[in-house]
């Protein structure tokens, strides 16, 4: 995600004591996801059918960028 309007080298969140899961801040790949397409200026809450008809989001419902990554 370098250059693509990311800052580099940021920590997000923390972890236990043994760093086997998440103390704070969990990020799931939808974050991840929506993060990319703010960066791309890509609305996450665009909503696209599938050739059926069926309502397919880019983000699932309550799924925001990571915004200290953002520059």
């Amino acid at each position: 995600m370098a250059g693509g309007g990311v800052k580099g080298g940021q920590i997000v969140g923390s972890s236990d004591s043994i760093a086997s899961a998440p103390k704070d801040r969990p990020v799931m790949p939808g974050h991840v996801a929506a993060t990319v397409y703010k960066c791309l200026g890509i609305p996450i809450d665009i909503e696209l059918k599938t050739p059926q008809g069926r309502v397919v989001r880019l983000v699932d419902h309550g799924l925001e960028p990571i915004d200290e990554l953002l520059v």
